[in-house]
């Protein structure tokens, strides 16, 4: 059995970098109305996307790949649909990720190859990134974090006052 310190220190550390990763996920520059939602997706996949690489390390890197792809499609998959759909996903990607790694990595054989600091690092970062989606979706803290208003079904111009899109902002540049 491992002491406490050898726990809580990565998970510490872990939850940090989380709590670091979130907010450069909310002050992001370059796409402020959507920056923050579609950083927090990137991150969930990068993620999962990990496990794949140390996949390799395994004594059985055929079996340990199929598996970590499986968690990449699941965990990109809850990305996406944070993405695209309501940011609730993104938080239960998070919420669901230390559960994926902690019982194959940290609990099952996969601790062969998984160091026991990565696996708790992870858990910690996901844990403070979930507690920050969770709370900006509550509170309304971060505008990319909050439900995206649905145009009118009846189309009579009651258009929702909305900045243009690119490609909106591109045809009306276009002389007709």
């Amino acid at each position: 059995m491992e002491d406490a310190s050898s726990i809580l220190i990565p998970a510490a550390v872990g939850a940090l970098l989380g709590a670091a990763f979130a907010f450069l996920a909310r002050w992001s520059e370059r796409y402020p109305r959507a920056g923050s939602r579609r950083a927090l997706a990137y991150g969930l996949v990068a993620c999962a996307a990990l496990y794949v690489g140390l996949s390799f390390a395994s004594d059985d890197p055929k079996a340990w790949f199929g598996i970590e792809m499986t968690g990449f499609a699941i965990f990109g998959s809850f990305a996406l649909l944070g993405l695209i759909g309501s940011p609730w996903w993104l938080a239960v990607g998070f919420a669901l990720h230390p559960l994926w790694h902690l019982q194959f990595h940290y609990l099952g054989t996969g601790a062969a190859f998984a160091p026991a600091w990565f696996t708790l690092g992870l858990t910690g970062f996901d844990l403070a990134v979930v507690a920050y989606v969770v709370y900006a979706i509550l509170r309304g803290t971060d505008p990319a974090l909050q439900r995206k208003a649905r145009p009118s079904a009846l189309g009579g111009g009651d258009e929702p006052d909305r900045p243009l899109t690119r490609n909106e902002r591109r045809l009306a540049k276009k002389p007709r």
